[in-house]
């Protein structure tokens, strides 16, 4: 009862940290569309979409180490040794990404989003450490304060971005909302950690090459199942030459992502409990526990907030008084019926690394990516705009016949 309890708790205040993330997400997009207009608002979600990318690139799947090994383990000491060895990893690895990023960057002079990248990569060091701590709480099933400090995260970007766009600050600049953020979270999470969680264990090199070598096994699933939230709006960027376009598809685009969040926010719950189980030989009763207490449940709330999000989108539109924004209702309706459908697979996504089987999951995301990216191009090319939202819905489906299939093949196991 008590863990019943505390589950219902955390998935409460991650629910929150949802809603906060939509919530700042909209007003974001809400105040650059308004003060800027639908030009810079494609120019900032552009720089967005290649800032979350290389985030990937610059945690180098250290986070995912961390979920991994640390309920591995019920020794402070060795869980202590994990975190602060992932640290330094993080940090070298982040540097150099830092410094081939800017210099990509400089090459690209010409570009209208040139400096808003500048400015927000300089941020990544900052947001890789933030991830390896935050991976940390979750593997610990520190679940609550994962919550909050995640809605620190966005509320620190929608407050920047209210306080630059209120003084008219040049657009460019307006991805300083980035490094301020990041900044703004790192010190809280470092006094949380001084003051409220004891972190023993040392640096080992032995540490870090086994965080090393699952973490590159694990980086491309990770990139690429960053890159197929994003991939849309990258393709759009390359064969669409009108900014406005691509910042209306990519307004409506970020509805979708909040409601992905949903299905994401279930699996950093049970991924702990997966590894653990997966350890003690119980990996079965544990998947089949999980599927009975979503039974029913993913496909009857997935509908029914999919029906709130779009009475909140034409709210919206209405309020900014841009009836040209309305168009997304039909974008947001095609993919998020898709995750719908397929809601159960999002939610196990991570089963494959979390049994040993990073290489597999990172296949499957490769696959499911480059399926994604050769489609839009072509459905972008045919369709105009809304063949990128059919192409990022089809893949939905691709992933979860792939990942149904492998699983069955290594596990014996039906999702």
């Amino acid at each position: 009862m008590k863990e019943s309890k505390k589950i219902g708790k955390d998935l409460l205040w991650n629910y929150m940290s949802i809603a906060v993330m939509a919530a700042v997400g909209l007003l974001m997009n809400a105040v650059i569309a308004v003060s800027y207009g639908g030009e810079t608002l494609g120019c900032f979600n552009e720089t967005y979409a290649w800032y979350m990318i290389l985030s990937q690139i610059a945690v180098w799947g250290i986070h995912m180490a961390m979920v991994k090994y640390v309920p591995e383990t019920a020794a402070e000491e060795t869980k202590g040794t994990f975190l602060r060895t992932g640290i330094v990893v993080v940090f070298l690895i982040s540097v150099g990404v830092t410094l081939v990023s800017e210099i990509a960057v400089l090459c690209m002079k010409a570009a209208p989003w040139g400096r808003m990248m500048s400015i927000a990569f300089s941020s990544l060091v900052l947001l890789s450490i933030n991830k390896v701590c935050l991976s940390y709480l979750n593997a610990t099933n520190r679940m609550t304060v994962y919550a909050a400090l995640v809605s620190l995260r966005y509320f620190g970007l929608g407050l920047s971005t209210v306080i630059l766009s209120a003084v008219h600050i040049d657009s460019d600049w307006l991805a300083l909302v980035f490094p301020v953020s990041e900044m703004t979270l790192w010190v809280v999470i470092m006094l949380y950690f001084a003051t409220r969680i004891r972190i023993k264990g040392r640096l080992e090199r032995e540490t870090g090459k086994k965080l090393l070598s699952f973490g590159s096994r694990i980086l491309p699933s990770n990139l690429v199942l960053e890159l197929n939230t994003k991939v849309d709006v990258i393709c759009l960027g390359l064969l669409i030459t009108d900014m406005r376009k691509i910042g209306i598809y990519s307004f409506a685009i970020l509805f979708t992502e909040g409601f992905y969040m949903l299905y994401v926010i279930i699996r950093k719950l049970i991924n702990p409990s997966l590894s653990e189980s997966n350890i003690q030989g119980k990996i079965e009763i544990q998947i089949h526990d999980i599927r009975q207490k979503m039974k029913g449940k993913l496909i009857l709330g997935g509908t029914s907030v999919l029906v709130c999000v779009l009475i909140v989108y034409l709210s919206i539109c209405a309020i900014m008084d841009r009836s040209e924004y309305q168009v997304g209702i039909v974008y947001i309706s095609i993919i998020c019926v898709a995750m719908i459908v397929n809601g159960k697979s999002i939610i196990f996504g991570d089963l494959l690394a979390q049994i040993g089987f990073p290489s597999e999951e990172s296949f499957l995301n490769i696959l499911t990516v480059g399926y994604n990216f050769v489609v839009n191009l072509i459905m972008i090319k045919t369709l105009g705009v809304i063949g990128a939202a059919i192409s990022t819905a089809t893949s939905y489906f691709v992933y979860s016949y792939y990942l149904r299939t492998k699983v069955r093949k290594r596990t014996g196991l039906i999702l």
